[in-house]
C-alpha cells in the first residue's frame, strides 16, 4: 500500500476532474435580450408600481441564492459589481429580491438532492430549468 491513504487504482485525474464539474454552472445572459419586451408583458395592464425587473431575472437571482446559500444583502453586492461589468444588468436591493423571490415557490434543493447523477440547471430567458446532465443539449 502506497503512503499518504492512497486508493490502489484509483484514477485520480478523473475524481480530480469529477470534483471540478461539481462546481461547474452554465449560465446564460439571454434574458437580457428580451428584458423589455418581458418588462412589457409583465407591467401589462398592472395597477400601481411597475415592474423594473423580468422574472427569468428574479429566477437567476434565486438560483445563486440557492446554490451558493448567499444572503440577499451579498446578493446585492454581487449585482452591483456584475452591473460594472455587464452594464444591461440592473442593480436591486435585497429587499425587492426577497419580495420577488419568495412569490417563486423554487423547490430546487430536493430535485437536485434526489438525483444520484450530475445535475445541470440553466438559466436563460425563458426561466429555469433544473435536468440530468446532457438532457439540456437536446
Amino acid at each position: 500500500m502506497k503512503g499518504n491513504g492512497a486508493q490502489k487504482g484509483r484514477n485520480w485525474h478523473e475524481y480530480n476532474e469529477s470534483l471540478v464539474k461539481r462546481g461547474e454552472m452554465y449560465l446564460t445572459f439571454d434574458f437580457l435580450e428580451s428584458w423589455e419586451r418581458d418588462l412589457e408583458e409583465l407591467n401589462r395592464g398592472k395597477l400601481g408600481r411597475r415592474f423594473a425587473y423580468p422574472w427569468a431575472f428574479i429566477e437567476l437571482l434565486m438560483l445563486i441564492h440557492v446554490i451558493f446559500h448567499l444572503p440577499y444583502r451579498q446578493l446585492e453586492g454581487l449585482l452591483r459589481k456584475l452591473s460594472t461589468l455587464i452594464p444591461e444588468v440592473k442593480p436591486t436591493d435585497y429587499t425587492n429580491i426577497w419580495r420577488r423571490g419568495t412569490q417563486l415557490k423554487l423547490n430546487l434543493s430536493e430535485t437536485i438532492s434526489a438525483s444520484d447523477e450530475p445535475v445541470v440547471i440553466a438559466v436563460d430567458s425563458t426561466g429555469i430549468k433544473v435536468t440530468n446532465r446532457g438532457e439540456w443539449m437536446r
